[in-house]
């Protein structure tokens, strides 16, 4: 990758992995990971657990797939980082220092482990086979831009992408394991789309989100990996049926004066952040209320 320029082609893949078998996974990873450099990426977003499944029935099933951070995955991804010169981002089951076990994404470089995110906003089951991530919304300096992370479901808690926006992020990748939505109209996208092109729109960042394909479990994922510029609109989309491909051509920072000065609308720069109730003046919300009904 030039280090002239921020300049880069990003690319999304979509995987399939297996439940609880890291090895087959994480072949699985690698030869995405090729592909994606045969397309010329210099970036490549891989979806949510893509090392070992996902539909873990409860902590010891994802424990006995879990990985620490110098584990046959991220060793694999570092390789072909090398080999390629070319950065991944994958989510990964993880085995903290403190033997927790974490849903996790990773940004490799050729050098090694540069970030982790682990999930703050676990959704439905995971709470069975996971603990929330414990160390916020990092972003870190890149040659290609200032780059945070997310996954899956963070991108419906609004907080999530602000989080990573007001820290400076230019790129947002996210790991993902996207489903079927029961509530989806069959004439609108994706809920995921709506939730990352409003994210990207309102943050004024590009997002890259790989989602997997398959079934685990009799939970069917729906792939429609997706790169969305700083305007909200898609560069780039996948099917939902099978293993698949995408990438983007983009400036992170480049686009940086474009995307924080357009003449018509500045989410980030007309926030007003003193009119805005705080959560210490609006009191706790109990989630465990919040189907309640009066």
């Amino acid at each position: 990758m030039a280090t002239t320029t921020s300049a880069i082609r990003v690319a999304c893949a979509q995987t399939d992995p297996v439940l609880g078998d890291i090895a087959a996974s994480t072949a699985a990873t690698v030869d995405a990971i090729r592909s994606a450099a045969d397309a010329g990426a210099d970036v490549v977003v891989l979806p949510e657990c893509a090392s070992s499944g996902w539909a873990f029935a409860d902590m010891d099933e994802s424990r006995a797939a879990a990985q620490r951070l110098d584990g046959e995955t991220l060793r694999a991804w570092q390789s072909e980082a090398q080999a390629h010169g070319l950065w991944v981002c994958g989510g990964i089951t993880e085995l903290g220092d403190d033997d927790r076990i974490y849903n996790s994404a990773v940004l490799v470089s050729p050098d090694g482990v540069e970030s982790v995110y682990r999930k703050v906003h676990l959704w439905n089951t995971e709470n069975d086979a996971f603990v929330p991530g414990d160390q916020g919304f990092p972003v870190v300096e890149t040659p290609f831009g200032r780059v945070g992370m997310l996954i899956c479901y963070d991108a419906w808690i609004p907080e999530s992408f602000r989080s990573l926006a007001l820290q400076g992020a230019d790129l947002v990748l996210a790991p993902s394991d996207w489903v079927p939505n029961p509530h989806q109209p069959d004439y609108l996208p994706p809920a995921a789309h709506i939730v990352t092109m409003a994210g990207a729109q309102a943050n004024q960042v590009f997002v890259a989100s790989a989602s997997r394909v398959g079934v685990e479990r009799g939970q069917r994922f729906i792939g429609a990996s997706i790169i969305v510029d700083p305007f909200g609109w898609p560069l780039s989309r996948a099917g939902t049926d099978a293993e698949d491909l995408i990438w983007a051509d983009i400036d992170p920072v480049g686009s940086r004066d474009a995307r924080r000065n357009d003449p018509f609308n500045r989410p980030l720069g007309d926030r007003r952040p003193e009119a805005y109730v705080s959560a210490a003046a609006a009191g706790h919300f109990d989630a465990a209320q919040a189907g309640a009904t009066a």
